[in-house]
């Protein structure tokens, strides 16, 4: 478990709390690690959880299925995300969701009632870790309605430009890569593979952005 430490401590869960106390602090939590390889079930819906994942290596996706088959992608799980908190929080019976593993990853699992709960040790990190996890549930609750109001577009030319534009505002750069391939990008827009890619060769012949497999630029002076 040492060896995750200094990826661990880039998780907003454990924020505030010291690198040194870490060691400590997951002995204190039952914190356990647990490999998967590419395409491996991570998560299954239907299935009760009862702890959360935070991952240390590698990529995952969380996914749903509709009543006709059809897969949408939720989100893209990368270094240092948790994932499964918000089921395990509110006590679900059941997970509606399927988390699987995009390429070979390294999975950090802890009980989600040794982190709210006290110990026998009165172990001073607890606090903390409760106010974190109400702050990580607060923000993905955010980005959950950002992303309602992308899937809320009409158009899929709306849904692409909206995605791209709050993707290319998050991290600063007009030129950019998503983690998603181009059929996952269907899949997270819920629109026709084909459709999208006419839409995309559309936009770039229009000069709205540029393209290559699943990097991005966006025109700077062109709206939408």
């Amino acid at each position: 478990m040492k060896q995750n430490i200094k990826i661990l401590k880039q998780c907003p869960l454990f924020r505030g709390v010291e690198e040194n106390d870490m060691e400590a602090l997951l002995s204190c939590l039952g914190a356990t690690e647990r490999k998967y390889k590419k395409n491996d079930v991570i998560l299954l819906a239907g299935t009760k959880v009862t702890s959360i994942g935070i991952l240390v290596e590698g990529n995952a996706q969380i996914t749903r299925d509709d009543a006709e088959g059809n897969r949408a992608i939720l989100s893209e799980l990368v270094k240092a995300d948790l994932f499964a908190e918000a089921y395990v929080a509110a006590g679900s019976a059941e997970i509606p969701v399927t988390v699987i593993a995009t390429t070979d990853c390294r999975i950090v699992w802890m009980p989600f009632g040794k982190i709210i709960g006290t110990c026998s040790s009165n172990c001073g990190f607890h606090r903390s870790l409760v106010q974190n996890m109400m702050w990580v549930i607060a923000v993905k609750n955010i980005l959950m309605n950002e992303k309602m109001r992308i899937l809320s577009c009409k158009t899929t030319k709306e849904k692409l430009m909206t995605y791209l534009s709050d993707y290319s505002e998050r991290v600063g750069k007009s030129r950019f890569k998503i983690p998603f391939s181009r059929n996952e990008l269907a899949d997270f827009l819920s629109v026709d593979r084909s459709a999208m890619s006419r839409e995309l060769s559309r936009l770039r012949n229009e000069g709205y952005l540029d393209y290559h497999k699943n990097e991005f630029e966006l025109a700077q002076h062109r709206k939408i």
